[in-house]
């Protein structure tokens, strides 16, 4: 549903749209890893897409998120197509963090599925 939601973003507005719709739909791709849910479960899909659209919601990141991968999300999700990072500044955050982020997520649970922590296997 996500992906359906973000070309319809663009396209419902009539607007030209760009790989920054991909860069918007892999914050969404983040958020769900990070999340273990799917986006606006709470709403149909026409209630999703209308929200997203013409209200600006975008799905509620987590308190306990790394700020670099909240930071990611947030500017992946910019009303704003020309203002999303291009995929290669992403890369390159996410390269800058990666010890963060792998120490972290070794030491986090799924939210979604698991009960204990990852191991370093």
């Amino acid at each position: 549903m996500c992906c359906l939601l973000i070309w319809c973003r663009e396209m419902i507005q009539h607007r030209p749209y760009t790989q920054k719709v991909d860069v918007y739909s892999f914050g969404i791709v983040l958020w769900e890893l990070i999340t273990g849910m799917l986006p606006f479960q709470n709403m149909t899909a026409v209630q999703a897409a209308f929200a997203v659209v013409n209200k600006n919601v975008r799905p509620i990141i987590p308190n306990d998120c790394l700020p670099i991968l909240r930071e990611i999300m947030t500017r992946c999700w910019d009303p704003n197509p020309d203002v999303r990072p291009p995929f290669t500044e992403i890369v390159r955050m996410l390269e800058s963090a990666e010890t963060e982020i792998m120490t972290t997520v070794r030491k986090a649970r799924f939210r979604c599925c698991i009960t204990q922590p990852m191991t370093a296997d």
